[in-house]
């Protein structure tokens, strides 16, 4: 057990960043219904629900009753691409200064390869994307 935390010991961080994200995902929804139940709490007494709460309700959605999550959002601004090229090629440079002596600066190239198709993916969401 000691030789698996060892040789893997930074497994950790990809797992809590799972972890986080799951665990807002679930805040986020269950702030959105709690929300909305209060909305309809005001609107089964035939009230008028204040402006500041239909407000927070319509935050999360766009004009076509679809969720627009701050992800999608990310997605849209092109940062994704920029990001990925932007590691993409610094681990293109890495390789190019380092494969003549290293045997293992193949993995610098494989790294870099696969930035530059998330690259590539972001840039296909940020033109496919609907405004």
């Amino acid at each position: 057990m000691e030789e698996l935390f060892r040789d893997f010991w930074w497994l950790i961080f990809p797992i809590f960043g799972m972890v986080m994200a799951v665990s807002g995902g679930f805040t986020s929804e269950r702030r959105t219904r709690n929300v909305i139940d209060l909305i309809k709490t005001y609107t089964d007494q035939g009230k008028e629900p204040p402006p500041e709460l239909l407000k927070l309700a319509a935050k999360d959605w766009d004009e076509d009753g679809v969720t627009t999550s701050p992800r999608s959002r990310f997605h849209d601004s092109g940062w994704t691409f920029f990001t990925f090229a932007a590691l993409a090629t610094g681990f293109g440079i890495a390789y190019w200064f380092i494969h003549p002596t290293e045997d293992w600066a193949w993995i610098f190239l494989a790294v870099a390869a696969g930035m530059g198709v998330m690259a590539l993916g972001g840039l296909v969401m940020m033109f496919l994307a609907r405004k």
